[in-house]
């Protein structure tokens, strides 16, 4: 049970005993979480519209992973991403694209090295696709078990494990 630090409310600033910073800290940087997400969610989109899917992996994909792995954050920025794409939607048939796109950017910089993953899966009369992230071989903040139906035909980094072989012709 979290109490309030008396001398900090009669400054004006309330501190919650439970918390280290401010509440007001605390709501700055979670408005500039969401704000962030939004923004690499719109770069995702326009990357799409100008650029190849590696070409699009290889701007994302950051030069060093220096962060810290973060659990706690890594669900609140799988939280914003989804409210973002739940108000703002990618197409009829899903999200997972830009979803997954934005989160290997997060996760990357977090110090996650999660890999990127297309697949396929035959439906009665097409073609079904769906992307997701993996982290040692496991799905990364994947909603459901969908993921399992499908035959991966492109990861970045390509993943040696997988027995496959990224195309170069893939890139142009």
């Amino acid at each position: 049970m979290c109490s309030l630090d008396l001398e900090t409310t009669n400054a004006g600033i309330l501190f919650e005993a439970c918390y280290t910073e401010p509440i007001m800290i605390r709501t700055v940087k979670k408005y500039w979480t969401v704000l962030r997400v939004g923004l690499v969610v719109l770069l995702v989109r326009l990357l799409l519209r100008r650029k190849s899917l590696p070409l699009v992996l290889d701007r994302l994909n950051p030069c060093s992973m220096t962060g810290r792995p973060d659990e706690a954050v890594m669900g609140d920025l799988a939280y914003y991403v989804d409210r973002w794409l739940t108000l703002f939607p990618y197409n009829k048939k899903g999200n997972c694209f830009p979803r997954s796109l934005a989160l290997y950017w997060f996760a990357r910089r977090l110090g996650y090295p999660v890999l990127f993953h297309c697949g396929v899966k035959k439906e009665v009369s097409n073609l079904d696709g769906h992307a997701w992230l993996t982290l040692d071989r496991q799905p990364f903040h994947e909603k459901g078990q969908q993921w399992q139906c499908f035959t991966v035909t492109y990861s970045y980094p390509h993943d040696p494990a997988a027995g496959g072989r990224q195309d170069a012709a893939i890139r142009r």
